[in-house]
């Protein structure tokens, strides 16, 4: 995404707390989590824990669906196939998946590694060990998913509604074979020069 700026990182010094920051959106649009939001939430959690930030996976129009591990940026760092890293850190668990298989996935591949997973809507390191952290993240994955599933649905919706708008915004009616708009004469329907033909349907 253009003229997003990859914010300042620090040296990784092996002191058990050097992080990835994690940040996507899926639209350029998607205000509520702009990229400077999301930002200044990664580097407060990461203050917050003693920890900072050593690079960013920043995956900018890439959906909360497709599965952590085959983003551009911030699949090759949980594949091993960046530098060493302790753990990540995300302004909230969306931002890490809307998908609540592909959460656990991740979150417990990081755990099972002893690596550290912080995100600005929970306090504290995440502890899968402890099981009311481990319902909380499930919960906020699965309202994730059912968040992503309704976006996708009214989408689809006003797509379908769209394409059922003739030219004009004229909706046909019936068999639509022989559909023609003719303009409507002007000294019948136009007291001013200025406004739009309306068009009729004539089948």
């Amino acid at each position: 995404m253009e003229n997003v700026e990859t914010p300042a990182t620090t040296p990784y010094d092996g002191c058990g707390r050097c992080l990835v920051g994690v940040r996507r959106l899926s639209r350029k649009n998607e205000a509520s989590q702009s990229p400077e939001k999301q930002l200044d939430q990664v580097l407060a959690v990461a203050k917050a824990n003693d920890a900072h930030i050593i690079a960013w996976a920043d995956d900018w129009e890439v959906s909360g669906a497709m599965d952590p591990l085959k983003r551009p940026k911030l699949g090759p760092w949980l594949t091993d196939r960046m530098g060493p890293y302790d753990g990540i850190a995300g302004a909230a668990v969306d931002r890490i998946g809307r998908n609540v298989r592909d959460v656990l996935n991740t979150a417990y591949a990081i755990h099972e590694r002893g690596q550290i997973l912080l995100t600005a809507d929970h306090v504290g390191i995440w502890d899968l060990d402890d099981e009311s952290q481990e319902t909380d993240l499930l919960v906020k994955a699965l309202g994730a998913q059912l968040e992503h599933r309704a976006t996708r649905r009214r989408s689809n919706e006003s797509k379908t509604s769209s394409r059922s708008q003739g030219p004009h915004g004229v909706r046909a009616v019936g068999p639509t074979a022989g559909l023609r708009l003719t303009p409507v004469p002007a000294e019948t329907h136009r007291p001013h020069a200025t406004e739009p033909m309306i068009p009729e349907v004539v089948y």
